[in-house]
């Protein structure tokens, strides 16, 4: 091989070497394992007295005050409904209610007062 060929070859095969070794090692993404494996998070406790005002401020426009209803959301008031479908129901939204109003502390904050008015 001239030396002219191997100014050429060896750099691409060196090129080829290293994208195929980054390549792989963004498919394995070995920190994935690791948050996968973790058991997950207990939910964050909420404070009601907060999440009444968030509440206030985001929900009762629709939900009513308290949650009692009279606007174009459901009743919350002594509904039972669960904290899983209210949690999904805010972060995914339902009908005309939007996509997560709330998010991180302030939802934990919203379902610990929902809990106080749903019962």
């Amino acid at each position: 091989m001239s030396r002219r060929t191997r100014l050429i070859v060896v750099p691409a095969i060196l090129l080829a070497g290293v994208t195929a070794s980054v390549y792989a090692l963004a498919e394995l993404h070995p920190a994935q394992d690791e948050a996968a494996s973790a058991p997950s998070a207990a939910p964050v406790a909420g404070d009601a007295a907060r999440g009444e005002t968030l509440f206030a401020e985001n929900c009762a426009s629709c939900h009513g005050e308290g949650g009692a209803g009279g606007g174009v959301g459901p009743t919350l008031a002594g509904s039972g409904v669960a904290r899983e479908d209210a949690q999904a129901t805010i972060e995914n939204g339902s009908g005309i209610m939007p996509a997560d109003l709330v998010s991180g502390q302030d939802l934990s904050d919203v379902l610990a007062y929902l809990k106080t008015i749903t019962r």
